[in-house]
């Protein structure tokens, strides 16, 4: 589940970085471009298209496959953890994840788990996102390297605690994210009559 969940995050990433860098510069100077179309058409101008789809991804590829690997085994983890907390069934049978126990699964135990999931993807991503607004928006050519430079003059200059910054507003994103992702998939599995594998 790990290795499919970060080939996954890490695809998805690579395939949304030229949005994403249009994105960053224009909340890094607002104003500066009108739209997306004009951004992505400035920045291929400007840096050609290496600027628009490379540039970042070295930050952005690496937080998808950590976002997504801190979800799945997050909340498969913490669910089995809970599980006799939240059951009827005897501890025994709920630590064990027999068929029954599932079934009884209630949605609060869905939801604390996405609760605590949400924290743990924010904490894994929280030194990504730092490093893939810096180097995102970078555009006159501070960290010639990507990640490598970003995160160097990071910790130099800011100290490790800088790559936790903005860490609430990625919550206040991501935690929310959680508590609709995981119950809706328990949901829809439970309808359509899956196991959890």
């Amino acid at each position: 589940r790990a290795l499919a969940a970060a080939m996954t995050g890490f695809a998805g990433s690579v395939c949304a970085n030229a949005p994403d860098v249009c994105k960053v510069r224009g909340f890094s100077e607002p104003g500066r471009y009108p739209g997306l179309a004009a951004s992505a058409a400035a920045i291929v101008r400007t840096e050609g298209l290496r600027g628009l789809f490379v540039r970042g991804v070295s930050a952005s590829a690496p937080r998808g496959a950590a976002i997504a690997i801190g979800e799945v085994t997050t909340y498969d983890h913490t669910k089995v953890l809970l599980r006799p907390y939240f059951l009827s069934a005897s501890p025994l049978e709920a630590r064990a994840g027999s068929a029954d126990a599932r079934r009884q699964e209630p949605f609060s135990l869905h939801v604390v788990t996405s609760l605590i999931t949400g924290l743990v993807a924010t904490t894994v991503a929280a030194p990504f996102d730092t490093l893939k607004s810096r180097v995102m928006a970078d555009d006159c050519g501070r960290y010639p390297r990507g990640l490598l430079d970003a995160l160097g003059g990071l910790l130099r200059d800011e100290g490790p605690s800088a790559l936790f910054r903005g860490w609430w507003p990625a919550y206040c994103r991501l935690g929310p994210h959680a508590i609709l992702t995981f119950p809706l998939l328990e949901h829809l599995r439970r309808s359509l009559g899956l196991e959890y594998f």
